[in-house]
């Protein structure tokens, strides 16, 4: 019997250390998207506002005229919504899947916004891939994490350094290390800077008339945290109508 509470008491006494320890419990995050035409991105930037990793007042008013409806339903593109990445792609991309929170009641601004639960240090994946017609070309976008908002423009990546917080890579070719399964830890997570706790992957689309593909990259912070992003397209430079009937055609 001795014997026995020997053995019995050391198990007793570890499943009630495991059941004190602490866990990492679960945190709420949001994600805001906005995709608007480039020239209502640039509206309002002021001078010295394209540099790469700017802020300030002109991102600021951007930023509170999406917050509060002022910006103009004429510059939003309205088939641009994001959504989470299906498991097998969430993974693909070293993130965990993601389910949405229920969505309540039209809030007044003029944000796509997504809500779910996570934990601290992992990373979730959207997509923004059904998108159809003009424009096509995602060339700057604004982000917001910790810190203000700030903008940037689309990069190829030159190499494994610097880091990029919005970066192009060929859309068959993220889709072929998708299937590899080296897309996140070989391609993208070298060259993604997540220092604010957002990134955008942009899968560039090889038609002239298909629109690129989108990848957002948030990072859970430790404590419940709102992301933005807001996305400037163009039209493709390679998309041109062919003129028909009009006096100035090419060919007669």
């Amino acid at each position: 019997m001795r014997w026995g509470h020997h053995v019995v008491f050391p198990a007793v006494l570890g499943l009630a250390l495991l059941a004190s320890a602490p866990s990492v419990s679960a945190e709420q995050y949001r994600l805001l998207v906005a995709s608007v035409h480039e020239q209502g991105f640039h509206a309002y930037l002021l001078a010295g506002g394209l540099r790469d990793g700017v802020a300030g007042p002109g991102l600021d008013r951007l930023e509170q005229s999406l917050d509060g409806r002022e910006f103009s339903n004429g510059a939003l593109l309205g088939d641009r919504d994001p959504r989470p990445a299906r498991e097998p792609v969430a993974r693909a991309w070293g993130g965990v899947p993601v389910r949405l929170a229920p969505a309540g009641a039209p809030a007044p601004h003029r944000w796509t916004e997504l809500r779910w639960e996570g934990r601290p240090g992992e990373h979730s994946v959207f997509v923004i891939d059904r998108t159809t017609g003009r424009p096509q070309e995602l060339v700057r976008v604004a982000l917001r994490g910790t810190g203000p908002i700030r903008q940037y423009q689309v990069y190829v990546p030159p190499g494994p350094a610097p880091r990029l917080a919005a970066l192009r890579m060929p859309l068959a070719f993220l889709w072929a290390a998708q299937e590899r399964g080296d897309v996140w830890t070989r391609h993208v997570e070298p060259v993604l800077d997540l220092g604010q706790g957002i990134g955008v992957v942009v899968g560039g689309n090889a038609g002239a008339l298909l629109a690129d593909h989108v990848y957002l990259i948030v990072r859970h912070a430790e404590r419940a945290q709102t992301y933005k992003a807001v996305l400037a397209w163009r039209q493709s430079p390679d998309d041109r109508d062919a003129p028909s009937d009009h006096p100035r055609r090419l060919f007669r």
